[in-house]
């Protein structure tokens, strides 16, 4: 058995990961979590995105969430980034590396990064 404090740890834990994908803010982020972006590792880029937001200090700035209609086969894994005020920006074939530069530069420097942006003809499809 844990003790009180183990349990009070992993308590607060598990807050801070709920609140970061439950709140309302002004930016989200967004991961496609369809079948099609599940297969092609959307999981492991939400994890990397959750962290990278908390590591930034983004928490009560920032909303994680996941949709499956965000997803878009053969540009899977999709991250969608919805600020107010700002067109939306929808990343394809993310990867980790991908995501933490997502973070760094968008979130938190306001930049779009134009090479890892869904290209349009891809966004009909």
């Amino acid at each position: 058995m844990k003790s009180i404090d183990e349990l009070n740890a992993i308590k607060q834990e598990y807050k801070s990961n709920v609140t970061i994908r439950t709140s309302d803010y002004e930016t989200r982020i967004i991961v496609g979590m369809g079948n099609s972006g599940l297969v092609a590792g959307a999981r492991d880029i939400l994890k990397v995105i959750v962290k990278e937001v908390e590591n930034a200090g983004l928490s009560g700035k920032v909303i994680v969430t996941q949709e499956a209609r965000v997803s878009k086969v053969g540009c899977n894994p999709v991250v969608k980034i919805v600020e107010d005020g700002v067109k939306t920006a929808k990343y394809a074939n993310v990867t980790a590396e991908m995501a933490k530069r997502i973070v760094d530069e968008h979130i938190k420097g306001g930049k779009i990064i134009e090479e890892y942006l869904l290209d349009e003809s891809q966004e009909e499809a």
